[in-house]
């Protein structure tokens, strides 16, 4: 059996593995979608799907609230004036 240091040394170099191939295939859908040539209105509309769509993510959001019960998350205001439904 192995510690609980080298299961989280593990755990963690998985998550960073898929948190960056997540964003880079993110970045290129975005770039290959000109999204930052879009309209602020559809900016907006793109932050509040986007939003939306990780959050229902059952492995997201089950982390999440695990994070915000242990104050893990900063203190923020959502949502933010950026991130509309539309």
């Amino acid at each position: 059996m192995r510690s609980p240091e080298e299961h989280f040394a593990e755990l963690e170099a998985i998550l960073e593995k898929h948190s960056k191939a997540l964003e880079a295939e993110v970045r290129a859908l975005q770039q290959s979608d000109e999204t930052a040539r879009w309209s602020s209105n559809w900016k907006q509309f793109y932050n509040w799907r986007f939003a939306n769509a990780f959050a229902r993510q059952k492995i997201f959001y089950n982390w999440a609230a695990d994070a915000v019960g242990w104050k893990l998350l900063p203190e923020r205001f959502y949502p933010s004036q950026g991130n509309r439904q539309g």
